[in-house]
């Protein structure tokens, strides 16, 4: 988790006001846009920005009700924060933008590629899913990340909740990178409410039937020890996605962002510098 990133700003995109990090060089060759996901915030990308923003205007958000972003009342959609993201392209002048998308992140990077196509320059697809019948559901440790603990402190919850959907024994091994999820966590941490807000979020999530409309260069990660959002969700989109490039990461679980991270780094910026 390297890398000093500055305070949060903010962006007013109409309806509401998001929070976003952003790393830039002098002279960006394009535009990096990262979506965390469920129940996590804009912090999860410090392992990234640093070395995309190296090359790349780097930016990551967090998702409304979640982190520095407005807090909502009401349900919503990853069709919504889509939107939310499209609009946030728009108002800083970062489109078209290489997307991608982690888990729900994912869900959302797919909605914005159906639904706003010129605004995506790239997908990169990580441990997610199409969503609907074609959704391959998680395994009974899967199961259990997504009944989190809210009577634990955030970073204790957060040290449970990815040593469960991490691969086995990865946060015991890695006492820095796991100090560094529960700090994480432990910033502007979810309500049981917002958690719960956002998980509905995903129940609708199905672009199925869009797969195959979908022309964006596309590089799907997944590691093949994931109980959440299990390999067999990466393994239908890149057969359905034409063209799409697909990393498989061998004995890692659901979080390659961090179980991988220089792979992961040195992979994606690779399929970057070929679109």
């Amino acid at each position: 988790m390297s890398g000093q990133l500055p305070e949060p700003r903010f962006c007013n995109i109409g309806t509401r006001t998001l929070a976003y990090d952003e790393i830039r060089p002098e002279h960006p060759q394009g535009n990096v846009l990262f979506l965390t996901g469920l129940g996590s915030n804009r912090l999860g990308w410090r392992g990234q920005l640093p070395v995309f923003g190296e090359k790349y205007r780097a930016l990551a958000i967090d998702h409304r009700d979640t982190g520095d972003s407005d807090p909502t009342d009401a349900d919503y959609s990853t069709a919504d924060q889509a939107d939310d993201a499209a609009a946030f392209l728009r108002a800083m002048n970062a489109a078209p933008a290489h997307i991608v998308g982690i888990s729900m992140g994912g869900f959302i990077a797919l909605n914005l590629a159906v639904r706003w196509p010129e605004l995506v320059q790239s997908l990169t697809l990580v441990s997610t899913s199409a969503g609907g019948a074609s959704h391959v559901k998680p395994d009974e440790t899967g199961l259990e990340v997504l009944r989190p603990d809210f009577t634990l402190s955030p970073g204790e919850r957060a040290r449970r909740t990815y040593g469960l959907m991490m691969a086995p024994g990865f946060m015991d091994a890695n006492p820095k990178a796991a100090d560094a999820i529960a700090a994480n966590a432990g910033y502007r941490p979810l309500t049981p409410e917002r958690y719960a807000r956002q998980f509905r979020s995903t129940r609708t999530h199905d672009v199925t039937g869009e797969l195959g409309k979908l022309l964006v260069p596309t590089l799907v990660v997944h590691g093949d020890a994931d109980p959440l959002v299990r390999y067999e969700n990466g393994q239908h989109l890149a057969a359905h996605i034409s063209g799409a490039e697909f990393i498989t990461y061998s004995g890692t679980g659901h979080i390659p962002t961090v179980e991988r991270a220089e792979a992961f780094n040195e992979g994606v910026m690779g399929f970057l510098g070929r679109v």
